[in-house]
């Protein structure tokens, strides 16, 4: 199975979080795959360089070199259409980037670590997770 990291359980994981770092050791473990998407990278990438951490910054790019980063391609654009759009139709809005992250890994059939349940509760068809709160399933 392929796991997506969020961006938030990304940061408890660099930033050393044990639980986190032992869900993912956890997932390997059990042969699943740790992936992020390009719009996570960028949520990372875009901190680190505002802040000035030279440092960190190569730590996550040496970080990089080992996980499977997932671009928008057209199943994932198409499936963040229809994400968008089913939500705007029962009112509820949330931002374009947690739509792209989450049609991204929703047409790559993965599931989905997360601690922030309050904006993706709404999406159908994702396959959450907090790994802040939760036990790895196999």
């Amino acid at each position: 199975m392929t796991i997506f990291l969020d961006t938030d359980t990304l940061s408890y994981f660099l930033s050393g979080n044990s639980t986190v770092i032992n869900k993912v050791n956890e997932a390997i473990s059990c042969g699943h795959q740790i992936c992020l998407t390009c719009i996570n990278v960028y949520e990372i990438m875009k901190g680190l360089k505002y802040r000035g951490n030279t440092n960190k910054e190569k730590d996550f790019h040496n970080f990089l070199t080992n996980i499977v980063v997932f671009s928008l391609d057209g199943d994932a654009i198409q499936k963040a259409s229809d994400i968008y759009a089913t939500l705007r139709k029962k009112g509820v809005t949330i931002g374009d980037a947690d739509i792209l992250i989450a049609s991204i890994v929703i047409a790559n059939d993965g599931k989905f670590a997360t601690n922030n349940i309050k904006h993706y509760r709404h999406i159908d068809d994702l396959n959450i997770e907090n790994w802040r709160e939760e036990e790895i399933k196999n």
